[in-house]
């Protein structure tokens, strides 16, 4: 793992030095609180720090170096400035002299093969993944959850994780997962880990514990190829997941589209075909597809663009595009372009609005004559 702030290019080829953390059992909160303090000690200074870590699971963060990392920087004050970091010690010196003059220093081209020997360590985890796989998320908001690869492409997955009342499907980068697919169908349950494991070599009632968390009602049954019994007419049952910002993303990350219009003609055929839930106009399958556009590709590529309009103004107008362009890929859809909200009254909000305008006129022209 390495953390980087400011302009790093000013660090080719310079000297690392040994920072020491108070304890490796809490060395990933203490290097949450170093990246949240760097800003404030370095300011325009640029740093590398690199975290030797070989090895992530459950509640596990261990690395090569037990409780030491490497770090360097243009300021060096600023590095002993680190020190009043919660759970770091200081920069390792000389016979524990203390002393800043004394701090030891590391060559850059041994730490590069440090840095390139992690890297073949962390590209490793991911080797066997492919759908079906049984997997742990290792970074994020679902953080340690556990489920199996549905989709995967471009080096980006999307992983079922089934829960106890509802499953859902995370997309995340495959080198953010550990490969479990060696755990036994039995024991693939969502917060998989020792105690599971226990629970399987235990006597007595062992996995009949953890039996009903294996599956829920929404999770994809297996059907057979042919169904002999005739498909019931009735209101179609949407997940979470069966929705348009699902599609839009997975269209965009998996499917690598990135033509708007070529993206809501998918979204228009599955609204049509009713495998998505509906939204209520239009306008918000606009907004779902010019922000995932501009955050999961145009960001990434252009990291200086913070609007959908710079992205037309540098990459053409082919990316423009408007709500009533949607409506008519197919007008016979049913959904409005846009809602008119109708209040108790009656009136609709452009009425509201409208004889708001009114009054604040009404009321300026009244300040003025005075």
């Amino acid at each position: 793992m390495i953390l980087q702030w400011g302009p790093i290019e000013k660090l080719a080829g310079k000297e690392w030095y040994l920072l020491e953390l108070r304890s490796e059992k809490t060395i990933e909160s203490t290097m949450r609180r170093v990246g949240n303090a760097i800003k404030g000690i370095f300011r325009e200074d640029p740093i590398e720090i690199f975290i030797p870590v070989f090895k992530r699971d459950l509640d596990v963060f261990e690395m090569k170096t037990v409780n030491l990392i490497f770090v360097r920087s243009t300021n060096f004050s600023a590095l002993l400035r680190l020190k009043s970091v919660t759970g770091v010690v200081q920069l390792v010196t000389e016979g524990e002299t203390n002393r800043p003059n004394k701090a030891i220093k590391v060559a850059d081209d041994y730490v590069q093969g440090l840095i390139t020997e992690a890297e073949r360590e962390h590209y490793a985890r991911a080797d066997g993944i492919k759908v079906g796989s049984f997997v742990r998320i290792l970074n994020g908001e679902t953080r340690d959850f556990c489920g199996t690869v549905e989709i995967m492409g471009n080096g980006r997955v999307i992983v079922r994780v089934v829960l106890k009342t509802k499953s859902c499907l995370i997309e995340t980068p495959v080198n953010n997962l550990l490969n479990l697919s060696h755990v036994p169908e039995n024991q693939r349950v969502y917060y998989y880990g020792p105690l599971v494991e226990q629970l399987a070599i235990e006597e007595g009632e062992g996995l009949t514990l953890i039996a009903e968390d294996l599956t829920n009602e929404e999770a994809s049954p297996t059907l057979p190829d042919v169904l002999d019994v005739p498909e019931v007419p009735g209101p179609k049952r949407h997940t979470r997941q069966r929705t348009v910002t699902a599609l839009v993303k997975k269209l965009i990350l998996i499917d690598n589209m990135h033509e708007p219009m070529e993206i809501a003609k998918k979204v228009v055929a599955a609204l049509k075909a009713k495998d998505i839930k509906a939204p209520k106009n239009l306008f918000i399958v606009y907004c779902i597809i010019k922000d995932n556009l501009s955050k999961l590709y145009f960001k990434k590529i252009d990291p200086s663009i913070t609007n959908y309009r710079e992205v037309i103004h540098k990459y053409g107008r082919r990316y423009k595009f408007s709500a009533n362009d949607i409506f008519k890929i197919d007008a016979n859809l049913g959904i409005p372009v846009v809602s008119v909200e109708v209040c108790k009254d009656g009136r609709s909000r452009e009425a509201r609005l409208k004889q708001k305008a009114a009054k604040e006129k009404k009321t300026t022209l009244a300040a003025k004559r005075k």
